[in-house]
């Protein structure tokens, strides 16, 4: 079949349209599975609340086991982005109305020298979260997982939308 020339522009536009249709559908498959794929890691992982952590400027190492008895919440967040500042910002306000949460701010891509001297957020208990992001197959930072006093997994969420650090955690927290 052979295109006449008034025929290959609306042609060509109509492939291009499909195209775009076609990656922008597949990028919305791809976030989804990749979301649920880490929903299932968390939820599969026997090692989640055993593995070890390493505390950003001491000898220390941290466990989700170590923190039993209070409730915790793992941040994996990155010092230049912005959206993990303010989900920082969120949890931080959280935390000073729960005294007994215990934030673990993990660090992903970013070196440990980027981390302020001062510490925002000096109740934070900062790690080297890149072994364990990877592990879990993260797909995004800023993510979170909330943990329970037993250290029992409550809920996780991926990624920044206000209100999502503080607004949705006090509903898991019965505060």
């Amino acid at each position: 079949m052979r295109l006449e020339q008034k025929q290959f522009v609306p042609f060509m536009i109509a492939v291009a349209v499909i195209t775009m249709i076609v990656i922008v559908l597949s990028s919305f498959n791809f976030t989804n599975k990749q979301h649920q794929r880490f929903v299932e890691n968390v939820a599969e992982s026997d090692s989640l609340t055993i593995m070890k952590m390493r505390v950003i400027g001491k000898e220390d190492s941290v466990r989700i086991t170590d923190l039993k008895g209070q409730p915790s919440i793992l941040v994996f967040w990155a010092s230049w982005s912005d959206k993990s500042l303010s989900m920082l910002n969120e949890i931080q306000l959280l935390q000073s109305e729960i005294d007994s949460l215990v934030v673990i701010a993990a660090m992903v891509k970013d070196a440990e020298e980027s981390l302020a001297e001062g510490r925002d957020y000096p109740e934070f208990i900062y790690t080297d979260g890149a072994h364990f992001f990877n592990y879990l197959k993260v797909p995004g930072f800023p993510s979170y997982i909330l943990f329970d006093e037993e250290s029992n997994v409550l809920t996780s969420n991926i990624g920044y939308e206000k209100g999502v650090g503080y607004d949705s955690l006090k509903v898991y927290l019965h505060e």
